[in-house]
Formats: C-alpha cells, structure tokens, sequence
C-alpha cells in the first residue's frame, strides 16, 4: 500500500468513499476511489469485500497489541481535545494499519477505555464513515457505530453496506445499534451480491413468512460460490417443508434447484451430507421434477443427482444412519433416470450451447458429455468465430483424437499472440483480462502431456 498526504489533512481533495458510493445508486460496481492507492504495492487485487471475508471465514485473527493500544489511545485522546491535529494523527494510523485483523480487540478496548468519551467517540464515528476516503477509515468509523444506537444514521449505513467492502461491517454495527436490525439486514440483503450477501444471510434471522421464503428462492444465488449458502437457506428456510407439498410455484423451484446444486458440489461450508433434511428434500425435488425439470441447469442437476445417488457403497453405508434407506435410495434414482431419458432433452442441449449466454453454454457443454453428444465441432466453430475463449480450449482438448488435438494446437499456433506471452516466469497471478491469451495456452498445455509430440518445437 503507498499512501501520500497532503500535509494539512489526508482527505483534503479527495472524493468520500460514502459520497462515491451513493452517487452510484443502485449500482455499486465494487470500484473504490482508493484502488490505485490501496493496491499499489500488490500483484493481486482482491475482490470487494473478499479479504476481509476469507478472513472471517478461514483464517484466525492476528496478535497486534502494542498497535492496538496504539489506535484506541489516540481515539481516546481525540475524544477529549477534539481539534484537526488529533483527528489527522489517528486517520494517518488508521490507514496503513491491517483493520479487519485487529477491529474486534480495538472494539473491546473502547468499551472499557477509562479516558473514552462516549459522544465525542458517536460523532467521530459519522464523520469517520461520512467523509474518510479511505477504506480503512470508513470501516473503522462503521465499526464504532455499532457501539451506539444507531438508528438516526440508517441511510449512511445502508449506503455504505451496499459496497461488498463494508457490508460485513455495516452488518454488524445494525445488528448491534438498532431494534429492528433483522428487518433492516433483510432489506440490505436484498441490495447486495458478493462477500455481501454472505454475511448478511448468514446473520438473518429466519423470524418471519416473507424471509423464509425469500431465502429459499433468492437467499443463495450469488456471484460468489453460492455453496456458502446453500445449507443456511435450506434450513432457516425452511426448505423440507416448501418442497413437500403437491405443487410448487415457479420461483421456488428455482430456488431449490439452485440450494440443491450447491449442496452437492460441496466446498467451503457444509454440504448435502451436512444437512439433516437430505433425504426427503432431495426425493421430493425429484418428484416435483418429473413436471418442472425443464432447462439444461435443470438437467444437470438431475446428473449430479444421479452421480451422487450412484456413489459408492461405503458412501452408502455411512447415510443410512443419517435418514436414508435403500428404498428411498433406489426409487430417486430410478425417478431421476426417468427424467433423464426424455427425448427433448438432446435438442435443449443442442440450443443450449449455441446459446449467447454463457451460463446456458456451461450447462449444455455439461450436458452434452452425459448425454454423449458429440460437440466438438460446434465448439471449434465458435472458437475460430473468437479465439480467445479459454473454456472452450479447455474442452476441446478433452478429446481422444489425436488429428483433432492436432488441430485444436495449430489453431491456437496460428491465432494466439504466442511470442506475446513467451515472457518467462513473472511474480504476476495471471489473472484479468490482459491474461486471457495465457490462460487459452495454460488450457491446452495442461492436456497434452497425453499426446506426445504433438506442439512440440519442430
């Protein structure tokens, strides 16, 4: 991080993060003012909110006393001689000092500072999250604001929690400083994508019909693995319940279908072993399929149904102490198989992958390899169309035919900036844009260690 002030003050001229982010409105597109500054002296730029939730959710905190003591000493000073020096003095701390790792023993320390006065601290606190422009500022100023009742400046922390980087913050000081925190979360989270809504669902309390069923048809999607969420929506949604009835409305089966791809991908959070409800939700999607499966996604999901139906039987016998039976076992298979072999399913696939959107792409290049229907030449074609599209190198060279990867390697020969990318080693993550040319060549590489000889230098 390089940072340089201005000598009177290290926010004269700059833009607020609180102001960039309400003159987007609706929407936020995870930029900062402060990018250029706070990445520059990085390879690799996180994504909003992204540090500080891999944080949270995979890594223990860190042991900073001294610099801790440091920070609550001089909000302690600046609470008692509120003037410019003592607010410059702890924004200049503030800003190179590592917040996310620290915030939860600098909270505990202002509660029980004896030379912290309270309303000095409240008003800090705004124009802390009001006016820093720096990230590091205005997490800091959101945090103190959860010290306090906070109702009163419900529009500066709505504003800012629509930004990835300070939802987890603003999630807390609403939950901690107004009464009507879980409505309020629940009206965030529906503003929100990313790291976002991750914490924010994972806050939301199930307490009403309107969240209950908001979680089991919106609650997962994401832009982030959706897996984070998909047992929290399925059980404070309540889903074994919705999907137990005769007939299910549009929304919700998507929404299940969403929970239930997620849970069997597994990942991160818990899985479809995980959650207690497994059997029957997953027998009564399958029935309610036999009506409603009708997209590619759809189909897929009934392959990785049948996938996870057909493991083997060690797998098997660990679940039938956890509310399975071999009945059930073989009846939902034997459903999903029914589904499966449905005639139309060849030609949505076949619309699928010459789809413009590249999610219906993805699951009808998915499809297609179940089904066993030979795409390889449609992949190529859209390939010569834009040559670089690393995912369809990827499952070009999935092939066995040699004359076909042979083909594939002197496409990729005579349309990739090869001599470009020949650079060497670099300390660069390859990743963005720029990279997209490497990863094409990174896609075919990987593949040809099972074709000898074939792009090697002649």
């Amino acid at each position: 991080m390089i940072i340089s002030f201005d000598q009177a003050a290290p926010w004269k001229g700059r833009p607020s993060i609180y102001s960039y982010i309400r003159d987007q409105g609706e929407s936020v597109n995870g930029s900062l003012p402060d990018d250029d500054e706070f990445w520059a002296d990085s390879k690799l730029r996180w994504a909003s909110g992204a540090l500080d939730g891999v944080l949270s959710h995979h890594a223990a905190g860190s042991e900073r006393e001294e610099e801790v003591d440091e920070i609550v000493g001089l909000l302690a000073k600046h609470s008692r001689e509120t003037k410019h020096a003592t607010r410059k003095a702890l924004y200049m701390k503030l800003v190179t000092a590592e917040i996310s790792s620290m915030i939860d023993d600098i909270l505990e320390q202002v509660r029980t500072h004896p030379d912290i006065r309270p309303e000095p601290v409240f008003h800090e606190a705004v124009w802390l999250a009001e006016h820093g422009a720096h990230r590091n500022i205005v997490k800091f100023g959101i945090a103190l604001l959860g010290l306090f009742q906070n109702e009163h400046v419900k529009e500066l922390l709505l504003t800012l929690g629509r930004h990835d980087e300070f939802t987890l913050y603003t999630a807390v000081a609403i939950r901690n400083g107004m009464d009507d925190s879980n409505e309020v979360l629940w009206e965030l989270a529906k503003h929100v994508h990313g790291w976002g809504k991750i914490h924010l669902v994972e806050r939301l309390e199930p307490a009403t019909q309107e969240i209950r069923d908001w979680l089991l048809r919106y609650g997962c999607q994401n832009n982030i693995m959706d897996e984070y969420l998909a047992c929290i929506c399925a059980r404070n949604g309540g889903l074994q319940g919705a999907l137990s009835v005769e007939q299910v409305d549009h929304e919700l089966y998507e929404g299940a279908t969403d929970i239930i791809e997620a849970l069997l991908n597994g990942g991160p959070a818990e899985d479809i072993d995980d959650y207690e409800y497994a059997p029957q939700v997953l027998s009564d999607y399958v029935r309610l399929a036999r009506e409603m499966c009708s997209t590619v996604k759809h189909l897929s999901v009934m392959f990785h149904l049948h996938d996870f139906l057909a493991q083997d039987e060690e797998r098997w016998n660990e679940r039938m102490s956890a509310g399975w039976t071999e009945q059930l076992r073989t009846d939902t298979i034997e459903a999903v198989q029914v589904i499966i072999a449905q005639p139309k399913w060849k030609g949505n696939v076949l619309d699928a992958i010459e789809s413009s959107e590249s999610v219906n792409r993805y699951y009808g290049i998915a499809c297609a390899g179940k089904l066993g229907i030979d795409i390889w030449e449609t992949l190529y074609h859209q390939l010569a169309e834009d040559p670089l599209q690393d995912s369809l190198y990827l499952q070009l060279m999935k092939s066995e035919d040699t004359s076909k990867i042979r083909k594939v390697v002197q496409f990729a020969e005579e349309h990739l900036p090869l001599q470009d990318i020949a650079t060497g080693p670099g300390a660069e993550m390859g990743l963005g844009k720029e990279y997209i040319a490497h990863q094409c060549l990174n896609s075919i590489l990987q593949s040809l260690e099972r074709f000898a000889g074939i792009g090697e230098a002649r």
